[in-house]
């Protein structure tokens, strides 16, 4: 639940980043995404990548202390 949090926050920020970048390089003003269904499509995909890098962190993190675990019976 907490990872489901964090990536829609994630996902907010990603697009506010992505935002700024374009109108960085391009020399807008600001982004018009046309309509509600492309911010959408945007946010899914990027709670999406945050949700999996998260997720691959948790799994890194619990074998990391099960190979902890492991070294120290030994």
């Amino acid at each position: 639940m907490i990872r489901a949090g964090v990536a829609a926050f994630l996902s907010v920020f990603l697009l506010l980043f992505e935002g700024f970048i374009v109108i960085k390089l391009k020399g807008y003003t600001g982004i018009y995404f046309g309509d509600i269904h492309l911010l959408v499509s945007v946010l899914a995909m990027n709670f999406f990548f945050a949700f999996s890098i998260l997720t691959h962190i948790k799994i890194w993190i619990e074998n990391k202390g099960i190979e902890e675990t492991e070294a120290g019976m030994k």
